[in-house]
């Protein structure tokens, strides 16, 4: 009799333990469709495409236009695999090529920041003296005719004052060298190149509209926030 009432015990606590794994699945479920809902709710695509103008508008008043292939190369890149990855939605059809080449013009602006170098003339401040003859007037005096006016002038070194650099390309190959080392986890490659990447930066920056290039990155990110697909994560009860 004893062993009847500890198996029918022993049954009906299994029976509540299954009952409430399957209330909390349920339960899990039921979130898990609200937050689907609330992922589903996305703004008018008119909102992110007029950020997106704004942003290049504020851009190239504070950076000007990209002027380096690279720059276009890299944006192509990011913006497929932003769409190829989710990461963005695409817009209804009245909107969606609109929408995708403001992407891609403004990550472009934006690649400025990172690859914006251009071919810079770092020894262009070095030159040779010279001294040179003053041409004169035909109606001047006889002392002009018989000794001349010399003058120092200062001309550019051939080979040294004309040596440019693509500053760009020293700026990708530290970005992608940044990128790898940050992928497999060198913390002191990564650092170093990064701090090589800023350095060589810095006089590009000093270039830059900063006032509008901060209104260029707010509306940009917003209208990128807009159109990316948020996920609603789930937390236990």
């Amino acid at each position: 009799m004893d062993k009847e009432q500890r198996q029918q015990t022993a049954e009906t606590s299994e029976r509540d333990i299954l009952a409430g794994r399957i209330l909390c699945l349920e339960d899990r479920l039921d979130r898990l469709e609200g937050a689907r809902g609330k992922a589903g709710t996305v703004p008018h695509p008119a909102w992110p495409l007029a950020l997106g103008f704004a942003a290049l508008a504020f851009g190239y008043m504070g950076m000007g236009l990209p002027r380096h292939p690279y720059q276009y190369l890299f944006a192509g890149l990011l913006m497929l695999l932003a769409y190829h990855r989710g990461f963005l939605r695409l817009s209804r059809v009245p909107w969606r090529w609109p929408q995708i080449a403001v992407n891609f013009l403004s990550m472009a602006l934006f690649l400025m920041i990172v690859l914006g170098g251009g071919v810079r003339l770092p020894f262009s401040w070095m030159r040779s003296p010279g001294v040179a003859k003053t041409p004169t007037a035909d109606e001047s005096s006889w002392y002009h005719a018989v000794i001349p006016d010399y003058s120092i002038q200062w001309n550019n070194i051939p080979g040294v004052s004309d040596w440019s650099i693509d500053v760009t390309k020293v700026q990708a190959f530290l970005l992608i060298a940044t990128l790898a080392g940050s992928l497999f986890r060198f913390q002191g490659f990564t650092s170093i190149t990064a701090l090589a990447l800023l350095m060589i930066s810095i006089p590009v920056y000093l270039t830059f509209t900063w006032d509008w290039v901060v209104l260029f990155l707010v509306c940009g990110s917003v209208s990128l926030y807009l159109q990316s697909r948020v996920t609603i994560p789930l937390h236990d009860a």
